[in-house]
This record gives C-alpha cells, sequence and structure tokens, in this order.
C-alpha cells in the first residue's frame, strides 16, 4: 500500500461546519454513483488499482456527508464517510464507526497559503494551482503539500473530483486516476 497519507492523522472538531453552498468549489466528489478507478505505478509499471464509489450522500450534522466504497482486488471493501462543509474535508467515520476524532483531509479556502497542522504533527499547505494530466485527463487542481516527520507527500485535488494523484519525496511509486464516472 501506498504509504503517502499522514491524512490517518487524528484532529479533533468541536462542531460541524455547514455544508457548502452551491457556488463554493467543492473538491469531492458529491453524486451517488461517482465512481474514480484509480491505479498505482512505479515508474511506468502499473501495479495495481482500486475503485471508489460514492455509494451514500446525505445532509448530516450540517455538513454533507459522502459515503465511499473501495473495492480492490483480493481484499474486504473499505468504507470511509467524508463530511464536506464549506470548512473543508474531514473523514468522519470508517466501515461504519464513527471516529472519536475525526481527521482532516483538506482544510479550505482551498488556495494557494492555506496551511493547517493536525493532531500528531502533520503540516499541509496548499502551494499551488496548476494544471496535472493522469490516464482520466487534464484537471485545474490545487497542490497541497504535506510533511510528517521525515515524511513527505504531494497531493493534488480536483473540484468535483477530489483526490486524484498522491505522490511521495524519494520514490517513484505514484496513484493516479485513470477513469472518472460521474453519478446521478
Amino acid at each position: 500500500m501506498l504509504r503517502l497519507l499522514p491524512l490517518a492523522v487524528a484532529a479533533s472538531v468541536a462542531h460541524a461546519a455547514p455544508a457548502p453552498k452551491a457556488k463554493e468549489t467543492v473538491y469531492f466528489p458529491t453524486k451517488e454513483g461517482d465512481t474514480r478507478v484509480y491505479e498505482i505505478r512505479t515508474g511506468a509499471k502499473v501495479e495495481g488499482g482500486y475503485t471508489d464509489v460514492v455509494t451514500k450522500v446525505e445532509k448530516k450534522d450540517g455538513a454533507l456527508q459522502v459515503t465511499i466504497t473501495r473495492e480492490r482486488a483480493g481484499t474486504t471493501d473499505f468504507v470511509t464517510t467524508i463530511a464536506v462543509t464549506s470548512e473543508g474535508l474531514t473523514r468522519v467515520a470508517i466501515d461504519g464507526m464513527t471516529l472519536e476524532k475525526p481527521i482532516p483531509l483538506l482544510k479550505m479556502p482551498a488556495k494557494v497559503g492555506t496551511k493547517w497542522e493536525v493532531d500528531g504533527g502533520a503540516k499541509y499547505s496548499v502551494t499551488k494551482e496548476e494544471e496535472v494530466e493522469v490516464p482520466a485527463g487534464k484537471f485545474q487542481a490545487i497542490r497541497v503539500e504535506s510533511v510528517a516527520g521525515t515524511s513527505k507527500s504531494t497531493l493534488w485535488f480536483a473540484p468535483g473530483v477530489g483526490l486524484f494523484k498522491m505522490a511521495s519525496d524519494g520514490s517513484d511509486r505514484v496513484q493516479v486516476l485513470k477513469e472518472f464516472k460521474g453519478g446521478k
């Protein structure tokens, strides 16, 4: 598994922020049936992949809660729920169990210079807006750089799609979006 995400570091959230308004940019898929197909590459070699499908979307606790089921050959499905609010993206449940300390994934507004820290010392910053091409196509994206101890990662988010590319410094291993299918 790709060791990229110091995102598993927990952080407390006192109150839920309001769900984003229709005109706000949302860096996550929010329609049932939205499907992201990823491949994991080392250099030019494809080593595997997985599929994330939005299986449920509901307004709850002042947020738009989006449940994603990850399907990967040979493993049990992984289910996670992300709260999408005007303050950002926060993981609030894993496999149906509500997290005692939700995990922040992206702070809003997602513009160059936005920075945040999470419990455990991981530091994040939006460093650039850029166009990035992956097998699924070209996306206008924000680049988020994270540092946790000596581990450095770069994450790219696109509006309506969410995380579509992840890379770790010092490694030629990367996860990229191979295909995106919009839901209904």
